[in-house]
């Protein structure tokens, strides 16, 4: 027996699949499978239509006219009588062919006026141009590069100078991400190069009015997720330039010069930048054996004080004890090993006699090892080659120090230098040799239950607390003195 399909008025063929539909002909599509199809006789096919059209012969009962479905197969053309179309514009049945079904149903969506209306009416967004934001509560025009191309490039360009520690040291330039690091670096006056965004409410908390120059590029949050270190990324980060960072925003409580000796761990090193800006110390130095201080895991710990507090980065100790370290100043050695409570309390006016012998004693026999260097800005620097004795350095790591506990120290010295070691190499020998050469000591915190050693960071927070509370104690007696 011989059936026809008759969907709205196209006769299907069972061979014929389509197989391809456009994404707006779905709804259409859709609409087909709700509406159940009539499975007609060949009788009753030949009827409902004008034209004799092509059924389906059954392979059993019709066999001899097999040959001619498949020569009428090549040319298809169906017209009903019966076809309405309600949803689209009605068009003439002559135009509508079942050879390609895609063109059959793509051109009753073409004659959609609906459609064409809201294409017309659709407004493109400017890419690029100049925009009102809202900067700390100010209405502010700046230029914003929104074109995608563009913006993607310059992200990748830069962040290239800026992921590794080598490529950070060579081009002078770091990548901060968040508000709050961003705010922090531009209102201590750190240049910004560039600051990527992905919402522009993002940069209603950054002082724009004082960073003109610094160019705003619009980028899709999965872009900055892809080179963000963090799980879920803030949607911001700026790229900044350090190679000229001046710190003068920030107040010097106390004379305490931190030195950070083969510190390695970024979350330590974050804290001890922190807490020395926290407590206003004089200035912060790192060796070269430190973990470098724009790692993005040491801003995050530091939360923004690397710009609030002064700091001279990779210092070689031939440079340390000439240029950060003066003649009066005590040097205290923070040391976890020893745990012996001093029955004494040691003076901190750095001048026992061990250390006075020592530091006689290495004068005389290492004069030529000091020399002055010009930089081409007019500045000398000192140089003491003997911190770069590996040989004469192990000779002072194993000779002893006076020790004594942190709350047992009598302040009596101008200025304090104090060296904070890592918690897995410890002090350096050049540490030591700088203490023997200032007639310093060591300092401990005493320690119950069998622990070993203290974190890092706690540990500075402890000794430079109690340092700041002696020089603050200190100040108000002297004040005092004078008034009376």
């Amino acid at each position: 027996m011989a059936f026809s399909c008759t969907p709205r008025g196209f006769s299907c063929l069972s061979k014929i699949s389509v197989l391809f539909i456009r994404p707006e002909t779905r709804r259409y599509t859709r609409s087909l499978h709700r509406n159940p199809l009539n499975i007609l006789t060949s009788e009753e096919a030949r009827k409902s239509s004008r034209k004799p059209s092509l059924v389906y012969h059954d392979s059993i009962s019709d066999a001899a006219n097999k040959q001619v479905q498949q020569t009428t197969h090549k040319n298809i053309r169906v017209e009903h009588t019966s076809l309405k179309i309600t949803k689209y514009e009605q068009v003439d049945d002559s135009t509508v062919s079942t050879k390609n079904p895609r063109s059959a149903l793509s051109s009753h969506l073409s004659s959609n006026p609906k459609k064409t209306a809201i294409t017309s009416t659709t407004k493109k967004v400017p890419k690029s141009g100049r925009m009102t934001v809202y900067s700390n509560g100010e209405e502010l025009e700046v230029d914003i590069v929104a074109e995608k191309l563009v913006a993607e490039r310059t992200l990748s360009s830069l962040i290239q100078n800026v992921k590794s520690t080598k490529a950070r040291q060579a081009s002078g330039k770091i990548l901060l991400e968040g508000e709050r690091l961003i705010s922090d670096a531009m209102c201590a006056g750190v240049h910004a190069e560039a600051i990527f965004f992905s919402n522009i409410k993002l940069l209603t908390t950054l002082p724009l009015k004082s960073h003109t120059s610094t160019k705003l590029y619009q980028v899709n949050q999965a872009k900055i997720q892809l080179w963000s270190d963090l799980i879920t990324s803030p949607g911001i980060m700026g790229v900044f330039d350090v190679s000229n960072l001046q710190n003068s925003s920030f107040n010097e409580d106390i004379p305490l010069t931190i030195i950070c000796d083969n510190v390695r761990d970024p979350g330590n090193m974050g804290t001890l930048i922190r807490c020395a800006a926290a407590a206003g110390c004089k200035m912060l130095v790192t060796t070269p054996d430190c973990v470098d201080v724009w790692d993005s895991k040491v801003l995050r710990a530091a939360s923004g004080a690397h710009f609030r507090t002064k700091l001279s980065l990779n210092v070689d100790w031939d440079l340390i004890a000439g240029n950060f370290v003066t003649q009066d100043d005590t040097v205290l050695l923070a040391d976890s090993c020893v745990q012996e409570i001093s029955t004494t309390s040691h003076l901190v006016d750095g001048k026992n006699t061990l250390g006075s012998q020592l530091s006689w004693l290495e004068r005389e026999h290492s004069a030529k090892a000091k020399s002055v260097e010009i930089l081409v800005n007019g500045n000398a620097l000192l140089r003491d080659s003997s911190y770069l004795d590996e040989k004469n350095l192990r000779i002072y790591k194993n000779l002893p120090l006076p020790h004594c506990a942190y709350d047992k120290l009598n302040l009596d010295a101008a200025s304090i230098t104090l060296v904070i070691g890592g918690e897995t190499h410890g002090l350096s020998s050049a540490a030591h040799k700088l203490a023997h050469d200032h007639g310093g000591l060591k300092v401990f915190i005493p320690l119950a239950n069998e622990v070993n050693s203290l974190n890092a960071g706690v540990a500075m927070g402890i000794l430079v607390y109690e340092v700041r509370r002696l020089f603050l104690q200190k100040k108000k007696t002297t004040s005092e003195t004078q008034k009376t």
